[in-house]
């Protein structure tokens, strides 16, 4: 039987969906984590007996940058607005623009469904609990999802389709930092919610809903070491900007699959080089994106042919 995860939009958090969306992953690991509460007295030294332990479902889902993963990027972010950039010439393409919800919001939430082997599991009420994107030179670039659900329960077996998109590559990546285009050496970039995992209540085992804390939106860029402009701006505390941009085959008229990161306002926290022999000298630069005067930290765009999330 086929591997496969599988997703669908919650219309009632923490209650089954239907599954829209199958994904082949690189790999994936999600595991419920459940302690018995156990029940002692000053009788014995042995354990009496015990008391159903509160549950939650942790775990990581890395896979190549499909161009139709939106449902991830809104299981992240949590908001989605979608146009269509030329319905004229056009009519298939659209463009979908991800971005972070607020305090006291939370990102939708989903059932996943896993298949591993001839065990089927199903994911309630689950989470992007955090993305780690990273795009090494001369190798398939991937994203790393790690996963926060409220419970879980058997599946069936299901018969996936998986996107028939070939995932972007590395050699369709396009960087422009501060302005200016880069070719970096590696990049990577980590965005986490930083969501709540103790606010249970009492009278029942599982979370009652997603609470998310401080968004942190970092990452760092290797480049070779040309001249002092990124040390000088690191010296000087100057703040620039971040976009990643990944372009695929047309879809219609001139529109392509794309996919673009952008961070319209970063700092740099660190800087280094390391002298090694003849070697190129790289300088490596870690960042943290800060939210700009007007719009949000950070915005994720999907150019597909998915009507909407």
């Amino acid at each position: 039987m086929p591997r496969y995860v599988g997703l669908g939009k919650e219309t009632t958090f923490g209650q089954a969906a239907a599954i829209s969306k199958f994904f082949d992953p690189r790999e994936f690991s999600i595991v419920p984590e459940k302690e018995p509460i156990l029940r002692r007295s000053v009788a014995s030294r042995a354990v009496l007996d015990y008391y159903s332990g509160k549950i939650a479902v942790t775990g990581d889902i890395t896979l190549p940058l499909y161009p139709n993963m939106g449902e991830l990027f809104l299981m992240l972010l949590g908001n989605v607005a979608t146009t269509q950039p030329d319905p004229t010439n056009a009519p298939s393409v659209y463009r979908h623009k991800f971005t972070p919800v607020e305090i006291n919001q939370a990102p939708p939430s989903y059932t996943l469904e896993l298949a591993e082997d001839s065990v089927y599991r199903r994911i309630l009420g689950a989470i992007a609990e955090s993305m780690s994107l990273e795009i090494p030179p001369g190798e398939e670039p991937a994203a790393s999802f790690s996963i926060l659900g409220v419970n879980e329960e058997a599946a069936t077996a299901l018969s996936p389709s998986f996107p028939a998109e070939k995932p972007f590559d590395e050699n369709s990546c396009s960087v422009t930092l501060n302005g200016v285009a880069v070719t970096p050496r590696s990049l990577t970039l980590d965005i986490n919610n930083n969501p709540s995992t103790d606010h249970y209540v009492i009278g029942s085992k599982t979370l009652p809903r997603h609470i998310v804390g401080d968004l942190e939106v970092t990452g760092a860029i290797d480049l070779f070491l040309d001249d002092r402009t990124h040390l000088d701006k690191f010296l000087q505390d100057g703040e620039g900007s971040l976009e990643i941009k990944f372009t695929g085959p047309i879809i219609e008229a001139t529109y392509s699959y794309e996919l673009l990161f952008r961070l319209p306002r970063i700092v740099y926290r660190t800087w280094g080089a390391d002298v090694s022999g003849a070697e190129p000298i790289t300088q490596s630069i870690e960042f943290v994106a800060i939210k700009p005067a007007t719009g949000d930290v950070i915005e994720i765009e999907l150019q597909n042919t998915e009507s909407g999330y």
